[in-house]
């Protein structure tokens, strides 16, 4: 080792030592921070490096009065956090800084650069808090379109032009009587894009879907959001995110990316609402334990947090709720403690907002390890989030055929782990996303899992597939009417309900 490399700055003393911009940076930051509703003045200072970061040129050294001093632990973090952010900055300049001063140098001339930047954001936004953080979020995509990975095709970089999407139903697609082929008009007008898959384990259900989802994606560059409880959408048989180009991520091991709890509308009204919203997701969940009077004051402290932070993250609706009932002299409960419990995951990590997370496809796992609270609160919070996103959003256009362009698919395996829950979002996704370009793949164990569901489900669909399974003989004639046993199906058939057709046919999916 040199000389001069034993004088370069540890992490312990990066951590320990004292970072500042300029009084002018620091001005700028007091308004970002305000605009973002942020609590600690180490956010707009981590924007503003993160945004300078993302330009391939050095920043020019900061010039001006020195500002206020932010100790390194609480700028980068510790641990992984500071790493990650040291190695960044070495990175960007091409070589380790000789000693702590340079460091602390390149630093500065990030934060000041960067926050000018993000100054050019704010005037932009006039001052709008919403348009300044959609500004933002947009400033950090990437450029160009999105290198592939592992032989993916590239991810799509906008919405697709609407087109005819018929689509076969499996591998094989022949009616099991006449031999013709038998496809899914999807978006086709007057009909509905959403589908359901049920069969018995190894019937070959989720092969279906798969394979009509792959067939999907060569047709238009729509993005998915898949929750896989099984592991197997990312295996070598069905490869949904090769087909995707998706991003496979297991909570908690990896937070979801997405502002979860992001509003469009920050107004007073919008945000009561959303906390209404919120706390009946939250609240009707299995062993949540929210009573009449728990359910009122979840509302109340997720309007407060909703209302104090942006991003806005469970902890805070937590902290909110902790402090209604020392307020009240309220002991803590079993509501509390089932909050409490979603807490101790980092489940979500607010980087990006909907409009963003959206555009692009993930697929989530959530392994067999994780309590079953913890995976219905992932799947609730973020069906909620799409169909506010949706919401959000004009009309998908429609070609002179009045086929209408699909924005986002939305698919749960193993849905039957979900369907016995009132799921606000997901019923809102099933019955008003049609023409927002959302479509919704629901693959089951059987009709059993629907009977019971508060929501009717099954007549929403624009097409439902049996697979062979021993289902109750009332729920099949309720879905497939009086000709269908899904008890003497062969290998590869399945019973085919296609909406506007009178009844159901068996059809070879696959063999």
């Amino acid at each position: 080792m040199t000389a001069a490399a034993s004088h370069r700055p540890s992490l312990d003393e990066i951590a320990t030592a004292g970072f500042r911009a300029t009084t002018e940076t620091d001005e700028i930051a007091r308004r970002i921070k305000d605009a973002i509703g942020a609590g600690a003045n180490y956010v707009p200072a981590r924007l503003a490096i993160g945004r300078s970061l993302a330009l391939p040129d050095r920043p020019a050294p900061a010039k001006g009065e020195p500002g206020r001093i932010i100790k390194g632990e609480n700028l980068f973090g510790t641990g992984a956090d500071l790493a990650t952010w040291v190695s960044l900055i070495i990175e960007h300049a091409g070589e380790a800084p000789p000693d702590l001063r340079a460091f602390q140098a390149l630093v500065s001339a990030h934060w000041v650069r960067g926050m000018r930047l993000l100054a050019e954001l704010y005037d932009a936004s006039n001052g709008d808090a919403f348009e300044f953080k959609r500004s933002l979020a947009e400033a950090a995509l990437p450029e160009g379109p999105a290198k592939p990975m592992d032989g993916a095709s590239p991810a799509p970089a906008a919405e697709g032009a609407p087109v005819a999407l018929v689509i076969p139903v499996g591998e094989v697609a022949q009616d099991a009587a006449t031999g013709e082929p038998v496809a899914w008009a999807l978006n086709a007008p007057g009909g509905s894009p959403h589908a359901a898959f049920m069969g018995a384990v190894g019937s070959g259900k989720t092969r279906t879907a798969a394979a009509m989802l792959r067939a999907i994606r060569a047709r238009v560059p729509v993005p998915i959001l898949a929750f896989d409880f099984k592991g197997d959408m990312s295996d070598a048989n069905n490869r949904l995110d090769q087909a995707f180009a998706a991003t496979v991520i297991e909570p908690p091991r990896t937070p979801v990316p997405l502002d979860v709890l992001a509003l469009s509308d920050r107004s007073r009204t919008g945000i009561a609402l959303a906390a209404q919203r919120l706390r009946d997701s939250l609240a009707t969940l299995r062993g949540s334990a929210f009573g009449p009077v728990q359910k009122g004051l979840l509302g109340d402290a997720a309007e407060r947090a909703l209302g104090a932070h942006a991003p806005c993250r469970l902890g805070d609706v937590l902290a909110a709720l902790r402090a209604i009932y020392a307020d009240q002299g309220r002991k803590e409960d079993g509501a509390t403690a089932s909050l409490a419990d979603l807490c101790r995951f980092a489940l979500f990590d607010p980087q990006l907002r909907p409009e963003a997370f959206f555009a692009r496809s993930w697929i989530i796992r959530l392994t067999s390890d994780l309590p079953d609270l913890v995976k219905v609160s992932i799947v609730t919070l973020m069906t909620d989030a799409l169909d506010r996103h949706l919401n959000s959003l004009a009309d998908a256009a429609t070609d002179a055929d009045g086929n209408r362009a699909l924005r986002v698919l939305c698919v749960i395996d193993e849905a039957h782990r979900i369907l016995g829950v009132k799921l606000p979002g997901l019923s809102g996704l099933i019955r008003l996303s049609r023409s927002k370009g959302g479509a919704v793949m629901l693959i089951s164990q059987g009709p059993d899992d629907f009977d019971g569901v508060e929501d009717d489900f099954l007549n929403e669909m624009g097409l439902v597939v049996a697979f062979r399974t021993n289902a109750d003989p009332k729920a099949v004639r309720r879905i497939l009417g009086p000709g269908a046993n899904l008890a003497l199906l062969e290998r590869g058939e399945a019973w085919v309900k296609l909406a506007g057709e009178p009844a159901a046919r068996k059809v070879l999916a696959w063999r």
